[in-house]
């Protein structure tokens, strides 16, 4: 069997769409933020761990070499973080905290 160059071409068009085709849709709002808030559980135990290796909680000596300027630059980060995560939960009328949606009721 020849194969033309019309052919080829049509057959490279047709792999393209069906690639275009089989990709993931865009992610809701709500998949980005339960994504977001993965995230920002995991930078609060990383701020966690790094507090105590800097010496910053009840009796931990500081055990970290890394200085107060890069620890600020990732206080901060992990900070601007959180209030994103609560800003787009605002926006798309999700529980920032829904964690305490039980404290909240028993009040």
């Amino acid at each position: 069997m020849k194969l033309t160059k019309t052919k080829l071409k049509q057959i490279i068009k047709e792999e393209i769409d069906s690639i275009r085709e089989d990709r993931d849709a865009a992610a809701t709002e709500y998949e980005l933020y339960a994504s977001l808030q993965a995230i920002s559980e995991d930078l609060e135990q990383l701020k966690g761990g790094l507090d105590r290796a800097m010496g910053l909680t009840a009796g931990s000596p500081k055990t970290s070499q890394i200085s107060e300027e890069v620890y600020e630059m990732i206080r901060k980060g992990v900070y601007a973080m959180e209030l994103a995560r609560n800003a787009l939960a605002q926006e798309i009328g999700q529980d920032p905290h829904p964690e305490l949606a039980s404290v909240r009721q028993e009040n």
